[in-house]
């Protein structure tokens, strides 16, 4: 029996939980690897499929304002062009709504969910500038013989921007609900709050490359 070497791993987790700098950094270490954004599907700001609530407010925290189509075909072809792969090769696909879509979550060969409060979710959204750090250095081992942490200080920002109360009537409401409805899913490893994102990866890493 040929040993797999395509593996399809989901980060998924409360907005601004670090998902997306984690991703990166797993891309940057494990070897022959690719990682996908959700955030790149979403629907331009004029775009009708954008579904409005009842206070006439676009709701960007569902399904509906990504074109989820294209991010299936998008994840298809990475796995038509790499399962038969002779090394092991990762995609890793980062989104606070993969584990929502069944068709995509069904693809997944470790999922893994990062938690935060509300409290700290509301102030990571209100912060200004953001400090990403990312490892870039690795040797083919995948054990570190140098690590440069680049520090970049950047405006984050949301198109189109928070309006007053968006995330009070619709970030945390909808992340509720929508963590309600991927509870079914016992195969998804829930992570605890921390502000030691190296750490986290390692975790991450030794898992993935244990698979």
């Amino acid at each position: 029996m040929a040993l797999k070497n395509c593996f399809v791993i989901g980060l998924s987790g409360t907005t601004n939980s670090g998902k997306t700098t984690l991703s990166s950094m797993l891309c940057k270490n494990l070897p022959n690897s690719s990682n996908i954004c959700q955030d790149h599907y979403f629907y331009g700001p004029n775009d009708p499929r954008v579904r409005r609530d009842e206070d006439g407010k676009q709701n960007w925290e569902e399904l509906q304002a990504m074109d989820m189509d294209q991010m299936m075909k998008d994840v298809h072809s990475w796995i038509k062009e790499n399962k038969n792969s002779l090394e092991r090769s990762y995609l890793i696909i980062e989104g606070f709504l993969i584990f929502n879509h069944r068709p995509l979550a069904s693809l997944f060969d470790k999922k893994f969910f990062i938690k935060i409060d509300r409290e700290t979710c509301a102030e990571r959204r209100r912060v200004v500038k953001d400090i990403i750090c990312l490892m870039v250095f690795a040797d083919i081992n995948l054990n570190f013989t140098f690590a440069f942490f680049f520090v970049m200080i950047s405006k984050r920002t949301y198109n189109p921007p928070d309006y007053p109360g968006y995330f009070e009537n619709k970030v945390w409401p909808m992340y509720l609900k929508n963590l309600e409805d991927i509870q079914d899913q016992t195969d998804i490893e829930y992570l605890p709050e921390t502000n030691d994102l190296q750490g986290m990866f390692h975790y991450l890493q030794k898992i993935i490359t244990g698979l």
